[in-house]
């Protein structure tokens, strides 16, 4: 484990054995610490400790932006993505910051206020509701 180093990459299907020398991409950068990348929109996109978006073309591996601020916070949940947009949850307090999916650079939809706990679990998405565990509740959002 002490050689290793973080890493995201991209595979073709199939295949056994050694896959090193059949990578389409990788990258080493950017990358968070907890939180799963999400793939919406041609987009490889994550949020790192401290709120450092980066998004990379699935295809090609390319850098498309990499930003810090636009989801201000540190990470455990992994980002969602319903709608056309992306969803993220702050640990410590449970701010919600969403995304139009597939942008060029980061469009805030919407920022929502903190539910107030630590907010560590991914969301699920269902029946068009989304569904929010954090320390001491469940919360359920959807449009009226």
């Amino acid at each position: 484990m002490a050689a290793t180093k973080n890493s995201a990459f991209a595979l073709p299907p199939g295949g056994t054995g050694d896959v090193t020398n059949r990578m389409r991409w990788k990258q080493t950068k950017g990358l968070p610490y907890v939180a799963s990348a999400i793939v919406v929109g041609g987009q490889v996109l994550m949020v790192k400790e401290g709120g450092i978006l980066t998004a990379y073309d699935a295809q090609s591996g390319d850098q498309i932006f990499q930003k810090r601020g636009v989801a201000s916070g540190n990470y455990y949940a992994s980002p969602v993505a319903a709608g056309g947009n992306i969803y993220f949850f702050t640990l410590a307090d449970g701010v919600s910051t969403v995304l139009k999916a597939g942008a060029k650079s980061p469009e805030v939809v919407a920022q929502n206020p903190p539910l107030g706990e630590r907010t560590s679990a991914t969301p699920a998405i269902a029946d068009n509701e989304i569904y929010v565990r954090t320390a001491g509740h469940l919360y359920a959002f959807a449009n009226q």
